[in-house]
């Protein structure tokens, strides 16, 4: 049971922002950070809900917003990215909405990248578009999931650099990077939903599951058809292997797919992918290893 929010705790907390923020108006820039990115962190959601307030108001002089600006970039919370996307486009100083523009660089992902692609316009000062522009640039050369991607989406139009950035990713990429793929699941490249499948499975967290599974119990169904093709077999021996993996890493997962593998296991016969299933429905799930009552629910 999760204990009670202590509100007394948060509202005072509120409190020395409000004072801190208000009475610097000229403050020391990396002590009014330093000591404001204390309180931002011990307050939680709310406190960061506070500071986005703050960088959009007007009350404030803008030394002090300046520097709540910085601090955003410092701490990325999700709270700030629309905040600093309205300086951006609607701020009356320019030096603000640079800064704004380098804060949201340093968030270094793919949210970050869109609001820099669609703030960038014509019709902003030749400084601030160069400002996006660095922006962009940063983000694309310090995020390897953005860097690469347009080399993985390629699929089957470039096999090789395909193949080899797939390996990257099942190699590098966190479990939030790894998100990013289930859009892919369902592209018209075979090659790249495949990848996108076997990308989850080699580095996704446990909230991809429904994922996984959903493509796995549409994929492996229609490729066992084929499983007497090369080329199916192939494909197929793959989608088996990324599975295995996953499960290896979240073996609780494995009985709510258990039947479904058994399933294929009987549609694929002699075929030699069989083996790979035989593996995998061998798998041992911790919490029926110590509940031998539950063995009578192995196919």
């Amino acid at each position: 049971m999760r204990p009670a929010v202590d509100l007394t705790s948060i509202d005072a907390n509120l409190e020395k922002i409000d004072e801190l923020v208000r009475c610097a108006v000229d403050a020391d820039g990396m002590l009014f950070r330093l000591r404001l990115e204390e309180l931002v962190k011990k307050g939680g959601r709310r406190t960061e809900n506070a500071i986005a307030l703050y960088i959009t108001g007007k009350s404030l002089g803008v030394a002090v917003r300046l520097n709540l600006v910085r601090l955003a970039g410092y701490i990325r919370s999700d709270a700030f990215l629309l905040p600093l996307q309205q300086v951006i486009e609607t701020g009356d100083d320019e030096l603000l909405r640079e800064e704004a523009i380098i804060s949201i660089s340093k968030y270094n992902d793919r949210r970050a990248l869109d609001i820099l692609d669609r703030v960038l316009d014509a019709r902003m000062p030749r400084a601030l578009q160069d400002a996006v522009i660095q922006g962009i640039s940063r983000i694309r050369n310090n995020n390897p999931l953005l860097a690469m991607l347009p080399r993985f989406l390629k699929g089957g139009q470039n096999r090789e650099l395909y193949e080899i950035t797939l390996k990257i990713f099942k190699k590098i990429l966190g479990p939030d990077e790894a998100k990013n793929f289930i859009a892919y699941l369902h592209h018209g490249d075979q090659l790249v939903a495949a990848g996108s499948f076997e990308i989850l499975c080699f580095r996704g967290g446990e909230s991809m599951f429904f994922f996984i599974a959903e493509f796995f119990r549409e994929n492996s169904r229609l490729l066992a058809r084929g499983v007497d093709r090369q080329v199916g077999a192939a494909r197929l021996q793959k989608l088996i292997v990324a599975l295995h993996e996953y499960l290896k890493r979240y073996p609780e997962f494995f009985p709510q797919l258990r039947t479904d593998i058994a399933s294929l296991r009987q549609q694929v016969g002699d075929a030699p992918v069989g083996k790979s299933l035989d593996l995998l429905l061998a798998m041992r799930v911790p919490d029926e290893e110590s509940d031998p009552g539950r063995e009578g629910v192995r196919p």
